[in-house]
């Protein structure tokens, strides 16, 4: 600042005043202005760079622990959240290649010699092995008896409830081998006479016949109808109700089936009529009459053969009807319902079939 003195000179002595000095002078701005950017930027910067920190970090820290977030979002807080499948690390391979390893051979092993088998001396068999005949599938018979029927006989008023009582008679059959070989449906021919016999019997008695098996008859061959039923008498029934043997011869001697008061004979023997259109058909009701307590009927005069009984004679001519004598219906509806024969006293056999 410039003073003048009293007389007028100027002076250039620095004055001092009581009071600060009003400079009127331009001050310059740069450096105020750049200190006020300075303050506002650590102001408002700071602040604001702190967050973005502590937010990278968050964001780093939650990518890295993800599994560990979630697992407490999951467990402490309840979040429905699901956890990512863990991914292994690759695992990087050396680039060396692995030194091969040569294997140590394996020691040879010694076979043993094996021994000679000695043979085993055959024991004779106390079982008979010899395959047992097999009866084959029955079909439905559709073909209808052959034979003309005779009306049945009026009824005495005693057996009505006798004939009105429904009978089951369940029937295997042995058959002779002849038949076998002559007839190759032996089995057909044999279910078709006993489905016609049960006809035959349900009108005239009320019994029906049950096939329950046929098979071969093994040792047939004998001199005499007694001999052949004293062979059927040692063969086992198999739960059947009577058994019967289909022969192919006729014999001329009797051969009673053997029914008792008490019981009904549980086998008969079957003769054959070979100029029949039904060979066996007035034979099965024969040995089926004899077995239910009636007797044939011998004699050649009688009223019981003249009318075509089948209690009389088996080789009567296919032209005759065939009936049921009063006298022999009696008998087999008193007997119808009682059991059958068990296995015969003098029976000793095993029972075994042909």
């Amino acid at each position: 600042m410039t003073l003048q003195n009293e007389d007028g000179r100027e002076s250039r002595r620095p004055v001092w005043c009581s009071r600060r000095a009003q400079y009127t002078a331009a001050v310059p701005m740069a450096s105020s202005r750049l200190r006020s950017l300075t303050k506002l930027t650590l102001l408002l910067g700071l602040p604001t760079a702190l967050l973005l920190g502590l937010f990278g970090v968050g964001v780093h820290c939650g990518v890295a622990n993800r599994d560990t977030v979630l697992g407490f979002e999951r467990d402490w807080l309840g979040m429905d959240v699901a956890l990512a499948a863990k991914t292994e690390p690759v695992k990087t391979e050396p680039t060396t290649e692995p030194v091969k390893q040569v294997p140590t051979p394996e020691p040879v092993k010694q076979v043993p010699t094996p021994e000679p088998v000695k043979p085993t001396p055959e024991l004779p068999s106390l079982v008979d092995t010899t395959p047992k005949p097999m009866a084959a599938a029955l079909t439905t018979v559709t073909d209808p008896v052959p034979l003309t029927l005779a009306p049945t006989l009026p009824l005495p008023d005693d057996l009505h409830g006798r004939m009105a009582e429904p009978v089951r008679i369940r029937v295997k059959v042995l058959v002779d081998p002849e038949i076998v070989d002559r007839r190759p449906d032996w089995i057909a021919y044999v279910q078709r006479h006993v489905v016609w016999a049960s006809e035959v019997l349900e009108k005239q008695i009320g019994v029906r016949l049950e096939l329950r098996g046929v098979v071969v008859w093994s040792t047939p061959g004998a001199s005499s109808a007694s001999l052949q039923l004293a062979d059927i008498k040692r063969r086992s029934r198999d739960g059947s109700d009577l058994l019967l043997g289909f022969t192919s011869h006729g014999f001329t001697d009797a051969a009673p089936a053997g029914a008792t008061p008490e019981f009904n004979a549980g086998f008969a023997l079957v003769q054959v009529n070979p100029a029949s259109r039904a060979p066996h058909l007035r034979g099965i009701l024969r040995a089926v009459g004899e077995s239910l307590g009636a007797a044939a009927v011998t004699d050649p005069t009688s009223e019981a053969w003249r009318t075509g009984s089948f209690m009389a004679d088996v080789r009567a001519a296919d032209s005759e009807p065939i009936a049921l004598d009063a006298d022999s219906r009696r008998r087999m509806l008193e007997h119808k319902s009682l059991p059958f024969q068990v296995k015969l006293a003098f029976d000793d056999s095993d029972e075994r079939e042909p």
